[in-house]
């Protein structure tokens, strides 16, 4: 009963001292307003300018990868991935530019060829995961 009693204040005593403290009530609007001018105070003073090389190049290194890890790190079957994997790396209206990834299961790499002939590569490296190697290379 002893154990029961001193176990009871032990937890009304943490309970208490884990409320909640009341803070002043921050309005949305300058909330957002603060965190904007926070964001561009950190800004640096740049220009943006586009990666060299053709956008298709890099959507389809992209969806290389992307199937890599989705087929050698997720197991999932090529087919899924391709419909449902990575739109945020190589959206769908770009996927259709290229051919349909060539998965090569014994040495674990995916292969896209884009209508110019140039072939992406993304290889399964084990502690790395999957990567794209270099427009054109397949090693």
């Amino acid at each position: 009963m002893k154990k029961i009693l001193l176990s009871t204040a032990f937890l009304v005593a943490i309970l208490s001292a884990c409320q909640k403290q009341e803070s002043p009530e921050v309005s949305a609007p300058s909330l957002k307003e603060s965190l904007i001018a926070r964001g561009k105070s950190l800004a640096l003073d740049t220009v943006y300018k586009l990666p060299p090389g053709e956008p298709l190049s890099h959507y389809t290194s992209g969806y290389a990868k992307i199937m890599c890890s989705a087929v050698f790190i997720t197991g999932l079957s090529p087919e899924f991935a391709a419909e449902n994997v990575g739109y945020f790396t190589s959206p769908p209206a770009q996927r259709k530019n290229v051919e349909t990834p060539v998965i090569d299961y014994v040495n674990k790499k995916v292969s896209i060829k884009m209508p110019n002939g140039v072939i992406r590569t993304a290889i399964y490296t084990g502690g790395q995961g999957c990567v794209t190697l270099p427009e054109g290379s397949d090693e």
